[in-house]
């Protein structure tokens, strides 16, 4: 009774764990009051003489139906955040008075604006993402403090889960208690007024603004674009399935237990049914007997099982990383969908788990146990229960490759090797949005070496250089050769190119800042910048475009044969590596397939003196920190904000954060699979011990015959053994290949490995052998120690 009770209530718990993670997925829960009256509203202004901002804030606060309007903006361009001497790339909003209060929301810690707190501002609000990465959920803000540059704000208060997905900011200092115009609103309209009749009157107010300030001929106007707050239903993944799919199973094996133990119940009291049947009972009441004393071990199950969705919620909701809930992984939540799930669960239990004993009970032959003498010692009764055990043991198996396979993952991921040493290194970036007819390459190209002049000055920086990701386009998705006439092959680089790495713009002497070994040729030199163009690749790309010979001094061009793309003289090849870590987890650094460029304007200026820039500037550069990483990057911040004019931003991230930041993710991910998988192999476990017991119970005749007649103990425990062997290899062998099936839905989560692995099968096999194995030493003991003299006398 026990195991059975634990059994349902362990599955009953783990299952609407998942239904509430499920229904936070597909039914987020709006942290805002009235959410559908809330909307942002954004400015598009393309006009030379812009209005004030006050302007548009009053001209949608004046249209009809607007009930409240607040604002935020950015804290400055380029703001260095640092957390407990940590530095994020974080978005820092100022927000105006009563901000928090049109939202309607309440804080998950703490508390939020007042008005005294816009007349200090000392203090600042952070996001639950910001509170779980940065400061481990901790339970109390305590003396919790975020500096902005270098200015120390006390944190007062943490929104709610959920706030993330609507609102921008990560964090929230109060704006002076002044008039202000707002780049961005929040709107709240008033009860009863719709977006449909709302979105009108917004676009009469663009068109009269539009007419009023559009003077040049190139002005394109001033647009004011909406939307909702309410924050939209993530997309179901195949892991998701794979998640809900292993719920499903662990509430299949405790089904299975409880059905065990009903019908070894049912071979007990056969005589009594038997009995019954003959005085007159009907089959009906019989059977549902038996559902009603399923149902009481169901509800004792629930009891059970509020304390294990109690441990598990607060596991996954300690354990999540922030990055979980832009992949479809969030908090929690509790709702009406949630308990009529779980009440369906415990319904569709008791009907799987009482069906098959309740007509096994109802269909006794009343004349049989009359018949049947003692063949309850010959051991047949253990073939009663077989296959149920066996169907447990296969459905953990299928669970069990599960967990083995993300395991597995996440060494390989621990262990990954990127080819170059990644410690001291960091991305530093600068967006600036300069206008296409006021600036040449001439400037931009003065920009540029500005910044990293600026950046190689910085105390605690060793060496930086232009590192442009993928902003070499390449024209048709194909990249030739000077071979490629004579029959020599080209390659695919489209999105859809399966071992394509893309193709980086850099800086001379990239290679030797990077660390990455140049194995042929040379490293680019800052002659390349005036020159015709020069290229650079990896091991694997040369062999492929180059195959049996030295591709030094032979020519690519990014395109087709007949493009207009420029022609680059190959000088080096340089070690397989990665470029990043966002490559499918299938390909290793032997596959992938990259094409480095000599960057920089200087040298767009010497091909190609006609090419104009698009309006925009974004500049990357590779730093080597030789100092302190979070110190040299908030100071490598501060040195390139004098760069970052109006509306842009400049950030500066460490190389390896991305990486990171997945390993989280995936660690988080194969914690979740291995509970799962754990609380699969318990129960099948014991499963096989109670069927194991109850047939060793019901032959210890047998065994103290075969004692009494010259059995070892030995002799006797390996019987018992032999059959709980058998039912295990079983079930892993049915489940082997039902796991692996399965482990095709968390084949986007797995890195390095394909989901048909020996080794990860192997594992889950001994795992699943050897824990069924200790299970059944209890009952194997206890026949072996069968004493043929109290044995007989109870028979």
């Amino acid at each position: 009774m026990a195991i059975a009770t634990v059994s349902m209530g362990i599955a009953l718990g783990i299952s609407t764990s998942v239904f509430a993670m499920m229904d936070a997925l597909t039914h987020p829960d709006p942290p805002f009051r009235d959410v559908d009256q809330l909307y942002t509203v954004s400015f598009s202004v393309r006009v030379a003489d812009p209005p004030p901002a006050s302007v548009l804030n009053d001209g949608v606060l004046g249209l009809d139906g607007v009930e409240r309007v607040a604002g935020w903006q950015p804290q400055g361009n380029g703001v260095a955040v640092m957390f407990g001497g940590y530095v994020r790339p974080t978005l820092v909003g100022m927000v105006s008075p009563g901000y928090f209060g049109l939202l309607g929301t309440t804080p998950r810690l703490g508390r939020l604006f007042s008005e005294a707190d816009h007349a200090s501002e000392d203090v600042a609000v952070v996001s639950d993402k910001v509170w779980r990465r940065d400061f481990s959920s901790r339970a109390a803000i305590g003396d919790a403090t975020v500096r902005v540059d270098d200015r120390v704000y006390r944190i007062v208060g943490v929104l709610r889960p959920g706030t993330d997905r609507s609102l921008t900011p990560d964090v929230y200092v109060a704006a002076p208690n002044r008039p202000a115009g707002w780049p961005w609103l929040l709107v709240r309209l008033k009860p009863g007024v719709t977006v449909a009749e709302f979105q009108p009157r917004l676009k009469e107010m663009n068109e009269r603004l539009s007419k009023l300030y559009s003077r040049a001929p190139k002005d394109r106007g001033i647009g004011a674009y909406i939307r909702s707050l309410r924050p939209d239903p993530l997309a179901v993944r195949d892991f998701h399935r794979a998640m809900v799919g292993a719920a499903a199973c662990i509430l299949l094996i405790a089904c299975a237990n409880v059905a065990a133990l009903m019908l070894a119940r049912g071979l007990a009291r056969k005589r009594d049914y038997a009995l019954r049947l003959a005085l007159g009972a009907r089959p009906l009441e019989i059977g549902r007997e038996v559902i009603i004393e399923v149902g009481i071990l169901a509800l004792l199950g629930c009891v059970a099982g509020v304390l294990v969705t109690s441990w598990f919620v607060g596991l996954i909701g300690g354990a999540m990383p922030p990055e979980m809930e832009w992949q479809g992984f969030l908090q929690p939540q509790w709702s009406w969908r949630v308990l009529a799930l779980s009440a369906g669960a415990v319904i569709v239990s008791v009907g799987v788990a009482g069906g098959f004993p309740a007509w096994m009970a109802a269909r006794t032959d009343p004349a049989g146990p009359l018949k049947e003498g003692s063949g309850s010692t010959t051991g047949r009764a253990g073939t009663r229960f077989r296959w149920l055990v066996i169907a447990e043991l296969a459905i953990a198996m299928t669970l069990l490759m599960s967990t083995s396979l993300m395991q597995k993952s996440i060494r390989l991921m621990e262990r990954y090797d990127f080819g170059y040493p990644v410690e001291q290194l960091a991305i530093a970036g600068v967006g600036a949005p300069w206008r296409q007819d006021s600036t040449s390459l001439e400037e931009m190209a003065r920009r540029q070496q500005q910044a990293l002049d600026f950046i190689r000055a910085t105390p605690g920086v060793a060496a930086a250089e232009i590192y442009a990701r993928q902003s070499c386009g390449v024209l048709q998705n194909v990249i030739v050769t000077d071979r490629t006439a004579e029959g020599g092959p080209s390659l695919a680089m489209g999105s859809n190119a399966r071992g394509t790495g893309g193709c980086a713009a850099v800086g001379p002497r990239f290679f030797r800042l990077a660390g990455i070994d140049v194995v042929a040729g040379r490293d680019f030199e800052a002659g390349d910048l005036t020159g015709a163009g020069a290229a650079i690749l990896d091991q694997n790309t040369a062999s492929r475009l180059f195959p049996g010979e030295s591709p030094l001094g032979h020519k690519l061009k990014l395109g087709g044969w007949r493009s207009t793309a420029d022609w680059y003289t190959v000088v080096g090849v340089v070690r397989n590596h990665r470029l990043g870590f966002d490559q499918h987890p299938e390909l290793g650094a032997d596959t992938t397939a990259t094409i480095y460029l000599v960057s920089g304007f200087q040298q767009a200026i010497s091909a190609r003196p006609d090419r104009r820039p698009r309006g925009s500037l974004s500049m990357a550069f590779l730093v080597r920190m030789s100092g302190n990483p979070d110190s040299t990057t908030l100071a490598v911040t501060r040195a390139l904000q004098p760069l970052v004019p109006g509306g842009g931003r400049a950030a500066v991230v460490k190389w390896n954060s991305g990486y990171y930041e997945m390993l989280r993710t995936e660690d988080f991910l194969a914690l979740v699979f291995t509970c799962l998988g754990l609380a699969s192999l318990l129960l099948g476990a014991a499963g096989l011990y109670s069927v194991v017991s109850y047939v060793t119970g019901q032959r210890m005749r047998e065994f103290a015959v075969r004692v009494a007649l010259g059995a070892t103990t030995r002799n006797v425990s390996r019987l018992v053994l032999r059959e709980a062997f058998l039912m295990a290899i079983g079930g892993t062998a049915v489940g082997a290949g039902f796991g692996m099936w399965a482990a095709f839905l968390l084949w986007d989560r797995m890195w390095g490995i394909y989901p048909v692995d020996a080794e990860a099968l192997v594992v889950a096999e001994a795992v699943l052998v050897v824990t069924t194995m200790v299970a059944c030493l209890v009952p194997a003991l206890r026949a072996a120690k069968a004493d043929p003299l109290e044995v007989m006398r109870a028979y």
